[in-house]
């Protein structure tokens, strides 16, 4: 049978609420009492109420967590579980602990953070994407409630958030592949629902803008954030005629079913159809041929979304706090082309 306050103040010869005090470290109980509290609850292997207790003190150490995309998709993808290992790191350091959920749509982020918010377990929430229109920012800045976007929001200004500069990663990507002789270049997996994709493909068009190569709108190709194949996003390219000189896909995994796709057709990467992607997974050196990818350094999003969530819980003085991250453009195989 579990062991419970009752028991520890009945073994101490104290009170169960000078048992809570203690555990409090409130200075009304004299350390010769808590020490003897403490060694009783040693000997009878008691384990307080975490949760009590922290609800109990307005402080929980808890914070949520949010991960876009269906479970059983969103863990499989290596970049969660570098920025969740981020995040882990500073928390861990900090003395806090993290509750994940996943969402598959902004309907359910809504009612999950109402959820996190309004059950007093958590006292802050960590938001791994960033929505157009998200409907949770305006909520969280209504109730006050500390959060922080992983991700740029459309409103920038108004909250705090950490990410890479996507719009010059689109476009350091696609003069690469301009640099490297190709000027029909595919871009597959945009979500309009996130600002990252558009970002991404703002740079991308800036890119050709830039060397005077004309849009193409049928080169770019939708695609559902985290739950769509870049196999899929291929296959709709080739099905309409049209074989692009090159490729970026708005992720790593997108990417590798793109060349898995391109193979299928007789077409070869990178001599035929050079192919890029983001993140640079750590299958992306292994994958034949290795990936041209761009490191966005997911720990230290994870990290400093943290930090910046951990002060926005601690400071009196409230304000909007944003962190830019570097990233690094790593070319491999996949796009050099012979003469590149």
């Amino acid at each position: 049978m579990r062991v419970t306050i009752n028991d520890i103040a009945k073994a101490a010869n104290v009170s169960p609420s000078t048992v809570s005090r203690a555990l409090a470290d409130s200075p009304r109980i004299s350390k010769a009492t808590k020490r003897k509290i403490f060694k009783i609850m040693e000997e009878m292997n008691y384990y307080p109420n975490v949760i009590a207790r922290s609800l109990a003190r307005k402080s929980t150490n808890i914070i949520g967590v949010l991960v876009m995309g269906t479970t059983e998709k969103a863990f499989q993808h290596p970049f969660f579980p570098e920025i969740l290992r981020g995040v882990a790191s500073v928390a861990y350091k900090n003395e806090y602990k993290i509750l994940i959920s996943s969402v598959t749509d902004m309907d359910e982020q809504r009612k999950i953070v109402n959820d996190l918010t309004q059950s007093g377990i958590t006292e802050g929430l960590l938001i791994l994407s960033s929505g157009v229109n998200d409907p949770t920012i305006p909520y969280l800045k209504e109730i006050q409630f500390p959060f922080v976007i992983v991700g740029r929001p459309d409103n920038e200004n108004e909250v705090n958030w950490v990410d890479n500069d996507n719009v010059s990663i689109g476009y350091q990507m696609t003069r690469h592949l301009i640099e490297v002789g190709c000027t029909d270049i595919a871009f597959l997996g945009v979500d309009k629902k996130f600002m990252v994709t558009l970002d991404r493909l703002k740079g991308y068009k800036m890119a050709l803008k830039e060397n005077n190569i004309p849009l193409n709108e049928d080169l770019i190709v939708e695609g559902k954030f985290v739950d769509d194949t870049g196999y899929d996003l291929m296959k709709k390219l080739l099905d309409h005629g049209i074989v692009p000189s090159g490729v970026i896909a708005c992720d790593d995994l997108l990417a590798f079913g793109a060349i898995k796709c391109l193979n299928e057709k007789g077409l070869r990467v990178p001599e035929d159809v050079a192919v890029a992607g983001f993140n640079n997974v750590p299958l992306s050196s292994y994958f034949t041929p290795p990936l041209t990818s761009v490191d966005i350094n997911a720990f230290s999003l994870g990290a400093k979304g943290f930090e910046l969530l951990l002060n926005s819980i601690k400071s009196e003085v409230k304000s909007f706090n944003r962190a830019i991250i570097p990233f690094q453009l790593i070319v491999r195989e996949s796009t050099m082309k012979k003469g590149s």
